[in-house]
């Protein structure tokens, strides 16, 4: 009897090793899969395939630093305008002030 359950504990024990070591190998499987689509994405592997991931940040990076620098010139436009206008401001109140009184 002793030997029939010592049996029964092992066969018992090897389905349930069997099945971790398949869902192990499942497991593997499936990041085996999603680790060569990263690496695809990363390193551009294929001619066809879509651009490296580190050139696309690399030309959004530039395209930001492009337009921060845009945005900078025209706030000094912007500031320029307005002393321009504050200046035109002064002269026409100097003129209507001179049409009015003179």
């Amino acid at each position: 009897m002793a030997e029939v359950l010592v049996s029964l504990f092992g066969a018992i024990g090897t389905i349930v090793a069997s099945y971790y070591a398949y869902q192990g190998h499942k497991q593997g499987k499936r990041s085996s899969t999603a680790i060569n689509e990263i690496n695809d994405a990363v390193n551009h592997r294929h001619e066809n395939g879509t651009p490296r991931l580190y050139d696309m940040v690399w030309s959004n990076f530039n395209r930001v630093s492009k337009l921060e620098r845009s945005v900078k010139d025209i706030q000094l436009d912007v500031k320029r305008l307005a002393g321009e206008v504050r200046e035109h401001d002064q002269e026409i109140t100097k003129i209507e002030k001179e049409i009015n009184h003179g």
